[in-house]
């Protein structure tokens, strides 16, 4: 409808010069006036949508929260593109979940369920992070998809259940972050892995499209 394509104007509009005010002054000093000014949206406006200035503030974390993962999932789709057995699929997997066992990991994720915990408080932020959830999870989904098409997976459950359930895995890792070990966060990497390979069932021989 007209109106609601208005409101996704006017929330792109406050979106845009919010995030170009947080990139260059930060949270403590983010002036949600001088964003309305800027934006030339009347003040009703933004609270109408987010609330208020921290609302604006967490709007623009979840879109870069949404952007990060579309541009992840992005990577991941053109790796898995160019492997050739199984068993380099789980390698991706694994390589990717040892990227994140650092410091700026752990804080990133910190970062993010700070960001969806905010955004529960806002409609329309819920409402982004739970579309952002389902592409993300179709995303992933028609991964596995070519992958089992190629025939370097055989799956033992639906590929969307599988899809959702590494999807969750983020909460689960997130509970181990507080104890910053390595050891720890090494045996939840193996554990996972173990569980995805029964899930998947990686082929052991190189296969191609042809």
């Amino acid at each position: 409808r007209p109106t609601r394509s208005n409101g996704r104007e006017t929330m792109s509009r406050i979106l845009d010069h919010a995030r170009r005010e947080l990139d260059e002054v930060g949270p403590v000093k983010f002036n949600i006036m001088r964003v309305i000014e800027e934006s030339g949206v009347s003040k009703s406006s933004v609270y109408h949508h987010f609330g208020g200035r921290d609302g604006v503030i967490s709007a623009v974390e979840v879109q870069r929260l949404i952007d990060e993962r579309v541009a992840n999932n992005a990577l991941l789709a053109q790796i898995l593109a160019s492997v050739n057995s199984g068993e380099e699929c789980l390698d991706v997997i694994e390589a990717g979940l040892h990227l994140a066992s650092n410091a700026p990991g752990r804080k990133n994720r910190s970062r993010r369920i700070a960001v969806v915990a905010a955004a529960q408080h806002i409609p329309v932020l819920t409402e982004s992070l739970a579309e952002e959830s389902r592409i993300a999870d179709i995303a992933l989904t028609e991964m596995l998809t070519g992958a089992q098409n190629r025939g370097l997976i055989n799956p033992t459950e639906s590929l969307e259940d599988i899809a959702r359930y590494m999807a969750s895995m983020f909460i689960g890792r997130s509970a181990l972050d507080t104890y910053e070990s390595e050891e720890f966060d090494a045996a939840w990497i193996r554990m996972s892995m173990g569980v995805l390979r029964g899930f998947l069932q990686p082929s052991p021989n190189k296969k191609s499209e042809k």
